[in-house]
């Protein structure tokens, strides 16, 4: 009788034991896609700043300069980034990365006289930003492919 007890004891046990692993793995599971996607964002963010930044260099520059970009990662395919230069001096982010929407938006220092839009795809992913003489003899800054 003994035996059976301490056999129906270890059965116990283990079935405790394996219903916590199982819930460990479930949890850390959902928390690695949490920090994929936190970590994407937060890619996406410096990616903006970094726009911002660049804008702020080209137009103190002058007319005439242009500067290269392009996301510090990869697109895959169905990934897409969307930016744009407004006239109330932000950059906005609109972004499709592995199936999750972002939206990233950062004032500018400077001012944009016409609003310029880029969209950014796999293979399709470098873009300029372009300094210029606007109409009435100011600098204007641009996006373009």
């Amino acid at each position: 009788m003994k035996k059976g007890q301490i056999s129906l004891d270890l059965l116990f046990a283990l079935v405790l034991v394996s219903l916590t692993v199982l819930g460990l793995i479930v949890s850390g599971t959902s928390q690695t896609e949490e920090m994929q996607t936190l970590g994407k964002g937060m890619e996406l963010k410096v990616f903006v700043i970094d726009i911002r930044d660049s804008v702020a260099k080209v137009y103190a520059s002058g007319p005439g300069i242009t500067l290269q970009k392009k996301p510090p990662f990869q697109l895959y395919p169905g990934d897409w980034i969307n930016i744009t230069l407004t006239t109330n001096q932000t950059v906005v982010v609109n972004a499709q990365l592995n199936g999750k929407h972002y939206l990233v938006i950062q004032r500018l220092q400077v001012p944009v006289l016409s609003q310029s839009s880029v969209l950014l795809t796999p293979g399709n992913d470098t873009f300029e930003i372009t300094s210029m003489t606007s109409p009435d003899g100011g600098i204007s800054v641009v996006l373009q492919k």
